[in-house]
């Protein structure tokens, strides 16, 4: 049974053995660098257990079993050839668990399934980022014992995991036993990937090295100090993999055991890998309080901009900051080595890849809030641009073309047995998108120069090769866009918009920045800018693609299909319906904004609401935005709490894969993008406020240009103050006004 507390955390009251894949995933504890699944000390399940490092990947034998529910599956999204060379796929790495304690009271080992649990509880205080779990057990013979694990992955120094337990005999004194060290047993997809180097332990104290052992090798290293009670070492501990020390302890009312493992990669210094760990690990002199307090000062320093408040409904307001918390330690805030994955760094699906996701759905998170972090998305794919160009090459085409599925190294990895995302070439106008983005918020004119304008360039030379001059216009033909039901389209509406849109954009900042272009390439950038087909019927809808309008308005239903996450019907054709999985033209008035005329806003978002099945998580903050921006504030309540419970209600089944981040990013934007409705195009900052009558109010902090303002939703208006930095003129419904301390809006 979990929940949220009276605190507004998200709590565990009861154990139950069949939540534990679940709650692994959404009691993450990380910090960006690395991310700690909420499995416990005591066990290391295979299916719950996981602790991911930042581009630690390998390749691996990749199990599948793919199947056809019907016609359009056999034909559209498998390629049964490709499975016959499909073995081997890059993914993340499931490190070898360093959380590992195991406590024996008397002569019995504690585990939640043995004997008998009295108390329990499990609270991730998304607030400082702690994960804490207090249990009362009964040994089965009447001893009862209390224990407190608390852990955080610290936010004042990214290699290192702190841990804290306390036992404490209720009414017995038995001898207690507590083993620290590595459990080096984990699998990932199911396979030992990782091979052993050394393991040395010096008193209380151990030190691990091991590399991944298939492609790329990388090694990594641990350094584990253990910070004993009162008590006695009792000597080295090693079984099925498990390798650590074991200490003795009796006599006393308290045990407090306090453990820190200080973890390296070979790509976090250039001193000998091995050595680095030991003498940092090795340095380690201040116990959990104090490296408690570091973290948490900078754990709310970074996650304060992001903590937004709601009033008059306790739950919106707890599950937004668990979203956030989520949100906040998935991404990159010291190196750009890798992006922010799928299920950022909760669990092994999806192999830890960057998707389109990145850009549209979680890089307008930490514009607005933790911008040098947005600048190490963005960094991320401009470090990639090398092999992105070797990817356009091979496809036939000039400039850069961007893994849709992208790993460390930037090169394609999607499943080569599955068709449509090779033709998901959005990715190349996702990334200029989010290039612009940061542009217009951050003003960050050095990174425009040094890589932002190169990095869209290189793109948009791609687009030049790939459009196609149809009866004198540019069409973009075969293609698939963020809507996975229907692959093989001709002027994807979402691919086309955006297309022009970056195109557009990046002429008018070439002239500002003067970036040189060949006047052959400059006069081909301005034909396709200007006669590049955006597809739209007089009477103002827009057609998600050519002959959408003539699909079947219905899909038929027989039957539940089995891949869930695609919730297949057995006879449902998607591609002769006009059913889609998750949003596409909703996309260019929200996340995606294009500058459309908002005059068929309402009529387009009505009809492609009802055709969308919600099947894909992405799918919800989309819906929640565009709710709000038409003011159908039952649908942006249902749809924005949606975003933020994804996983807490497990709404498609798989929450026990790790969270989905993209969706929980939402959650914040939704607020800022929706409510709000505000806008940073072109440099300008504007509102336009849609109050919810369900929230006494919702109080939120955005950066814009070196300027931090405070932003208040009523129920009657909005109110903007200038915390830090120069003043500036906004626009709040439709009026211009300058931002030099204060501003209230009354909502029209």
């Amino acid at each position: 049974m979990y929940g949220l507390n009276s605190d507004g955390f998200l709590c565990e009251s009861e154990y139950d053995i069949s939540d534990e894949p679940l709650l692994a995933a959404l009691l993450t504890v990380g910090n960006g660098y690395m991310g700690v699944r909420g499995s416990f000390e005591e066990y290391a399940s295979q299916r719950v257990q996981g602790a991911f490092v930042r581009g630690y990947i390998d390749e691996i034998t990749e199990v599948c079993e793919p199947f056809a529910d019907n016609d359009y599956m056999k034909k559209y999204y498998l390629n049964e050839e490709g499975l016959k060379s499909f073995e081997k796929q890059e993914s993340c790495v499931n490190m070898p668990d360093f959380t590992m304690v195991r406590i024996t009271v008397g002569e019995k080992t504690f585990f939640p399934w043995e004997g008998k649990i009295i108390e329990w509880e499990r609270t991730l205080d998304s607030s400082c980022a702690v994960l804490k779990r207090r249990v009362v057990w009964d040994d089965g013979d009447g001893n009862l014992t209390e224990f407190v694990f608390e852990r955080f992955a610290s936010f004042a120094c990214d290699n290192l995991f702190c841990q804290r337990v306390t036992v404490r005999p209720i009414n017995h004194k038995l001898n207690v036993n507590i083993v620290s060290g590595v459990d080096t047993a984990v699998k990932t997809g199911g396979q030992f990937i990782t091979e052993i180097k050394s393991t040395e332990i010096k008193g209380g104290d151990m030190f691990l090295s091991f590399a991944a052992k298939n492609k790329f090798k990388f090694k990594a290293a641990y350094y584990v100090k253990n910070v004993f009670p009162a008590g006695k070492i009792i000597g080295e501990y090693r079984e099925n993999g498990r390798t650590g020390v074991s200490y003795a302890c009796d006599g006393a009312s308290e045990y407090v055991f306090e453990k820190f493992t200080f973890a390296g990669t070979e790509r976090d210094t250039d001193k000998p890998l091995d050595e680095w760990v030991r003498t940092e690990g090795e340095s380690i002199n201040v116990g959990y309080s104090a490296q408690y307090k570091a973290h948490e000062r900078a754990y709310k320093e970074y996650f304060a901009p992001m903590d937004v408040t709601v009033k008059g409904d306790l739950s919106a307001d707890g599950w937004l900051r668990f979203a956030s918390y989520h949100t906040a330690i998935s991404a990159p805030r010291h190196d750009s080595v890798h992006g922010v994955a799928a299920k950022g760094l909760t669990g092994e699906r999806y192999n830890q890849f960057v998707w389109w996701d990145c850009e549209i759905h979680q890089l307008p998170f930490f514009l607005l809030t933790a911008p040098e972090t947005a600048k190490n998305l963005l960094m991320y794919r401009f470090n990639r641009l090398k092999q992105s160009k070797k990817n356009a090459k091979a496809a036939g085409y000039n400039g850069a073309k961007f893994a849709f599925c992208s790993s460390v190294t930037g090169d394609e990895r999607v499943w080569n047995y599955v068709r449509h995302p090779f033709m998901q070439v959005h990715i190349n106008s996702d990334i200029p998108m989010g290039v612009v983005n940061y542009y217009d918020v951050t003003a960050d004119a050095q990174f425009m120069r040094d890589c932002g304008l190169t990095l869209m360039y290189e793109c948009i030379l791609f687009w030049l090769d790939r459009v196609t001059k149809v009866n004198g216009r540019y069409e973009i033909l075969q293609v698939t866009g963020t809507d996975e039901h229907h692959p093989y389209v001709d002027n994807d509406a979402y691919t086309n918009y955006c297309v022009q849109y970056v195109i557009k954009r990046f002429i008018s900042l070439s002239e500002e920045f003067g970036f040189k272009i060949k006047k052959s390439v400059a006069e081909k950038m301005r034909d396709v800018r200007d006669r590049l087909y955006l597809p739209l019927c007089d009477n103002g809808m827009i057609p998600q693609f050519d002959g959408y309008f003539e699909l079947s308005r219905g899909l038929t239903e027989s039957g539940k299909g089995t891949l869930k996450q695609f919730q297949m019907k057995k006879s449902g054709l998607y591609h002769l319906s006009q059913v889609i999985k998750q949003p596409d033209v909703a996309l260019l008035y929200t996340l995606a904004d294009v500058g459309l005329d908002k005059s068929h806003y309402a009529q387009n978002w009505d009809y492609y609401e009802q055709m969308c099945e919600t099947s894909s998580s992405l799918t919800f903050p989309v819906h929640a935005i565009a709710s709000a921006h038409n003011r159908r504030m039952l649908s942006f309540y249902k749809y924005f709490i949606d975003t933020l419970k994804i996983d807490v209600d497990d709404i498609h089944g798989v929450g026990w894969q790790g969270v989905h981040s993209g969706c929980l990013a939402g959650g914040y934007l939704a607020i800022v993008f929706g409510l709000a409705g505000m806008k940073t195009a072109g440099g300008e900052l504007s509102f336009n406020p849609n109050p919810m009558p369900f929230f006494e109010l919702a109080e939120f902090a955005v950066k814009f240009r070196g300027r931090d303002i405070k932003v208040t939703l009523d129920t009657k208006g909005i109110a903007l103050e200038l915390i830090k930095g120069e003043s500036l003129n906004v626009t709040v419904c439709g009026k211009c006004a300058e931002l030099g301390d204060k501003l209230y809006f009354t909502a029209e």
